[in-house]
């Protein structure tokens, strides 16, 4: 009787668990208002990180493209001192790790804590780990709107 009692308690909690982390597309059509414009901000924009140049000439960003079935297109784009783009695609999954949709959740432990989220600004904090793990890691990134046409630093 006891194990049953253990066994219904760990499904149930499994249950929960797998109800608690399912991505944005589960949801779509029962978010308010609130909820709404922060899934707009971050879908209906492709942000992009800041340029690099690197020591050949070549100038470096990063864009996101998130999408409202909760996958996403990071792009690593190149531009050489010639001028010639070149693009390469990782692809991903996402989700809201938390109720009030103030972290995104990449899988693993990899999550971004979001700062400040508007037309103009994405800013969060990429962290690696739980709070609490003394091995988590946390760093403080910005990305803008991406302007194709401004390709140069």
């Amino acid at each position: 009787m006891n194990r049953i009692i253990h066994i219904s308690l760990l499904i149930s909690t499994v249950s929960l668990f797998l109800i608690s982390n399912t991505g944005c597309v589960e949801k779509q059509g029962y978010y308010n208002h609130g909820e709404e414009s922060i899934i707009s901000l971050i879908c209906d924009i492709t942000w992009a990180g800041k340029k690099t140049t690197d020591e050949n000439g070549s100038v470096w960003q990063g864009t996101y493209k998130f999408n409202k079935n909760g996958t996403y297109t990071r792009t690593n784009i190149e531009i050489d001192k010639q001028g010639n783009k070149k693009e390469a695609n990782i692809y991903g999954q996402w989700s809201f790790g938390d109720p009030s949709f103030s972290t995104i959740y990449f899988g693993g432990e990899h999550y971004w804590d979001i700062d400040e989220l508007t037309k103009n600004k994405f800013s969060f904090y990429d962290r690696s780990g739980k709070f609490g793990d003394p091995f988590m890691n946390r760093e403080y990134i910005e990305l803008t709107p991406y302007q194709e046409n401004n390709t140069t630093n």
